[in-house]
Formats: C-alpha cells, sequence, structure tokens
C-alpha cells in the first residue's frame, strides 16, 4: 500500500493534484493499493472528492479519520430536519432565513442551492446581534463543526463532531506569551485516550503514524509514503515514530537556477526535503535528466533517486478515434497553465501582435486559474497591445480535453517545469505543441520538428516565428497531429508503472518501531 501524501484537495486542482488522481487510477487499474491522504478540512471536502472521480474509500482525510466519517452514509439535512423554536418568526433571505424572536435576530439558516435545499451552517447571534456560534454541516448530512465566536468577532474555539455528535477533536486559538496568534488541538477519546498537540504538524504527525498502524490498511501489505508537498508536509513525515518506507516527490524543477545545477539555491518547496534527504528513502524526479541532475548533486548521500513521470495517458485515450484536423477550429492557439508568472503568458502576449500581422484571424485562449492577481497584469498587458478582439481569458475547466481537441496549437512559454502535464495530455490528443526549451519536461514530450517545436526561453521573436510557421503550414501542422498521437504511447499505464515497480519492489514488508 502506498499513501499519496497532499495538504488538500480543492476544486482548482493544480498540476500536483492532477497527478495525483491520475497515479491513483493508475495503481487501481494495476491491482495495486493505494490511497490519497489530505489533512485539511472542508465542510463539502467530498463534493470536492466526487467532482475529482475519486471514490470515498480510496481517499482519507485527516478530520474525517479522527471523527470516524471516513465512510458515511450520504443524507440531505433539510430545515424541517432542524426542529426550530416553533415560536421564532421566519424571514427569507434569497433561499436562506433569518429567524427572530421578537424583534431579535437569533439565527440565520444558510441553505446551499435551490435544488436540494440542504443546510450549510446555522449561525447563532446574542441578544446584541454579535455572532455566538456557527455549526457547519458536512455535505454528506451530519452536523460537522462547531465554531465559537469570542467578544471581538475571532473564532475562539472549533468543536470537530463524529456523525454521532460526539466530541472529536478541538481547536484552540489563542495568544501565547509574546501575544503571537498560536492555535492547539486536542483529540478525545480516540481509542479510550485524549491527546493534546501544540501545532497542525504535530496532529499531522500522530496522524500518520496512525495510519501506518492501522490494520484496516496494513492488511494489503507493506506501507510506504509517497510525499507529494514535502513543504507542508515534510516534517511531520520525517518526525514520524514509526519508520516507514518513505519518498519525496519532485514535481517541479528543484532549483532555481537551471544553469548551475551544483550550486544554484533550492526551489524552496523542495528545500526542507532535500536538506534532510539523509532522512528519505528515496527521490522521485519527473525525467531522465532531472534524475541525472539530481544524482549528480546529492548522489553521494546514498538515498535512491528513482525516475517515474507524473503524466499517464489511458489505455482508453490512447485507443480513441482521432480528430480529424481538417475539424479543429482553424488559427485557434491555446495555452493550459496557471496564470502565474513561471508560465509567462506574458511572453506569449509579447509575441501575440507579430502573429497577427501574419494571421489576422488566429485566436487565443488562456485555460487555467491564477496565481496572486497575475490574471490582472496579463489582462492589462492584453488592453494596452490592443488584441482584446483576439484573446480569451476562459478560466479553469474540468474538461480540458475538449479544449486540445478543438484547437490546432498548444503553447507553453514557461521558465521553470517539472514535467508538464499539459504537454502530455494534449499531445495524447493529437495537439502539436510550441514550448521553451527548458528543465525540465518539454524535450521529453515533444520531439523537435516531428510533433512540435522546440523554443529559447526568453526568445519572444523566436516564440512567434515558430507559431506562425506551423498556422501558415497546415499540411505540416497536420502532420504533427499525427506524429503527437503515435507518439504519446510513451506515457501510456503500462510504461509508467514499470517505473513504479521498481520502488515498490524496494518496500519493507513491515512498519518498523
Amino acid at each position: 500500500m502506498l499513501l499519496f501524501l497532499n495538504d488538500n484537495l480543492q476544486r482548482n486542482q493544480s498540476g500536483i493534484e492532477h497527478a495525483q488522481i491520475k497515479r491513483l487510477n493508475l495503481f487501481k487499474k494495476f491491482n495495486q493499493p493505494a490511497k490519497i491522504v489530505t489533512r485539511q478540512y472542508s465542510n463539502e471536502l467530498h463534493l470536492v472528492v466526487e467532482a475529482a472521480g475519486i471514490k470515498d474509500q480510496d481517499f482519507i482525510n485527516l478530520f474525517d479519520y479522527f471523527q470516524n466519517a471516513c465512510l458515511v452514509p450520504h443524507r440531505i439535512v433539510k430545515l424541517q430536519d432542524l426542529h426550530l423554536n416553533p415560536k421564532w418568526k421566519r424571514k427569507a433571505d434569497g433561499i436562506s432565513y433569518n429567524y427572530y424572536d421578537g424583534k431579535t435576530r437569533v439565527m440565520y439558516v444558510r441553505r446551499r442551492n435551490d435544488r436540494d435545499r440542504s443546510i450549510i451552517n446555522l449561525q447563532y447571534f446574542d441578544h446584541f446581534g454579535k455572532l455566538l456560534k456557527v455549526v457547519w454541516y458536512d455535505n454528506r448530512g451530519f452536523a460537522s463543526v462547531e465554531q465559537l465566536y469570542d467578544w471581538n468577532g475571532q473564532i475562539a474555539v472549533e468543536n470537530y463532531l463524529r456523525p454521532d455528535g460526539q466530541l472529536a477533536l478541538q481547536k484552540v486559538n489563542f495568544k501565547d506569551r509574546r501575544q503571537q496568534k498560536a492555535t492547539s488541538y486536542h483529540l478525545f477519546n480516540w481509542h479510550g485516550q485524549d491527546w493534546q498537540f501544540a501545532n497542525f504538524d504535530e496532529l499531522t504527525r500522530f496522524f500518520y503514524d496512525q495510519l501506518v498502524v492501522d490494520p484496516a490498511l496494513n492488511s494489503d501489505g507493506p506501507l510506504g509514503l509517497v510525499v507529494d508537498r514535502v513543504y507542508e508536509l515534510g516534517w511531520a513525515v520525517l518526525n514520524m515514530h514509526h519508520r516507514v518506507f518513505r519518498v519525496m516527490q519532485l514535481h517541479n524543477d528543484h532549483v532555481n537556477n537551471p544553469s548551475d545545477m551544483l550550486h544554484s539555491t533550492l526551489n524552496y518547496n523542495y528545500q526542507w526535503g532535500l536538506d534532510h534527504l539523509k532522512d528519505w528513502d528515496g527521490i522521485i524526479a519527473l525525467t531522465p535528466q532531472q534524475q541525472a541532475d539530481v544524482q549528480d548533486r546529492f548522489g553521494k548521500q546514498g538515498v535512491k533517486i528513482y525516475r517515474i513521470p507524473g503524466p499517464i495517458v489511458a489505455d482508453e485515450v490512447l485507443a480513441a478515434p482521432h480528430v480529424d484536423f481538417a475539424k479543429r477550429q482553424r488559427d485557434l492557439v491555446v495555452m493550459v497553465a496557471r496564470l502565474s508568472p513561471e508560465k509567462q503568458q506574458d511572453h506569449l502576449l509579447q509575441a501575440w501582435p507579430k502573429i497577427l500581422q501574419q494571421i489576422p484571424d488566429a485566436q487565443l485562449e488562456l485555460w487555467g486559474y491564477a496565481n496572486d492577481n497575475f490574471d490582472q497584469k496579463l489582462k492589462a498587458q492584453v488592453s494596452a497591445e490592443q488584441i482584446e478582439n483576439s484573446v480569451t481569458f476562459c478560466g479553469y475547466t474540468t474538461d480540458v480535453n475538449a479544449v486540445y481537441e478543438r484547437a490546432q496549437l498548444l503553447i507553453l512559454p514557461s521558465r521553470a517545469e517539472g514535467l508538464p502535464l499539459s504537454l502530455v495530455e494534449a499531445q495524447s490528443h493529437g495537439l502539436p505543441i510550441v514550448a521553451n526549451d527548458i528543465k525540465y519536461g518539454p524535450a521529453d514530450v515533444v520531439i523537435d520538428q516531428r510533433d512540435g517545436l522546440l523554443t529559447k526561453n526568453g526568445d519572444i521573436d523566436g516564440l512567434a516565428q515558430a507559431i506562425i510557421s506551423l498556422l501558415t503550414d497546415k499540411k505540416r501542422l497536420a502532420e504533427f497531429s499525427a506524429h503527437a498521437y503515435q507518439d504519446s504511447a510513451r506515457y501510456s499505464a503500462a510504461n509508467v508503472m514499470k517505473l513504479w515497480n521498481e520502488l515498490l519492489d524496494d518496500m519493507p514488508k513491515e512498519v518498523a518501531d
């Protein structure tokens, strides 16, 4: 059994979450036991899990685990289930309701939507109108957490409840001796004992220790941990009381300056993990080049460096009928990536007026959610360059395959990558690619002059000319599309699973104390 550790799972998923889900499906396909494990709370977490195509039995959340709520029947809690004081007067607020005792508002009942009208939360007020308490309902139909507020309107205590209403976990917010905000956690009646933790990381460590000795998980044989977000989770894993097989997954370039791999400062996402390299059983790099670079810099410490790509092309995608290139939207260019400085959408927008001079009808669609309001900078750039009629910000999509099958060309002008999921996915749907030849990934996916073109990072004119050369030669572009379908088989499920089997074979048979 491998547990894939992440901090959270949200509706707008990054490449890391997409890679985790693909990995989980890969393991299920080959009957290898695995689960995704997260630690952050959300009352709508299982709506997200369901939307991501993950079954509850393949997923463990820290709060679910301690609340005995990993697997609970789904039910809808409606207004009539609350048994409110019949003397209270009710006033509608859209689909929600305010309740009054005389002229004093005592409660606000927030409902999810007009379709199922399920309860999201109950908000309680004192006779001064101040918020006292909020009871949040898990989307599966039970009161999951009580938030108690202080006089200043701040959450003082959060009580996490089991489905039977018993108190499972308490989070207390307070100020330490230096008047700095601090948090402690209290776990109640866990296997007959109460526990206290000074912070969330200590609770997380305890959670992982419980998982690795849980008979329900250990029944499938050896157990190991794949840490997908070492910045958030590394300390808890390396400080566990039980010694288990543990590997750190690299999802991006591990250094800040790819031109000096041996001496560059480390990417902050991986620095802590790499600084404690001797405590890991392995590191997973995404590409042969990254594997070699990590080996050159850290190999003397004796930690095994695996090479396992994150992207996986499903058998059904490989077997699907190919899109007739003539049916793709003519001159449609897309970029599928977070709107973020390292992805360099601004470079593509800089090149776009040059492209329009040669191909006036060209259209550019930017797909992805924004980091740190970077979309506002990009939209200002579009306005300044007066290219609004040909550039569309499309946001995040859960049906990215439809984008790939409609477009004629995908662009990725990033300055740093690991092994971009978008490149492999686009290629598997027959989409030619123009991407910067950077570390790591584009050269491992794009076969230059066969299924796409590799460009030099920062060369705006070169980027523009590469796009123009393909859009103005539809015969060549169609040939690239046919080759893309063929070349994507390199990332088939069977090929990727062979690499995972090497790691699985290295796992010890038992958990050590």
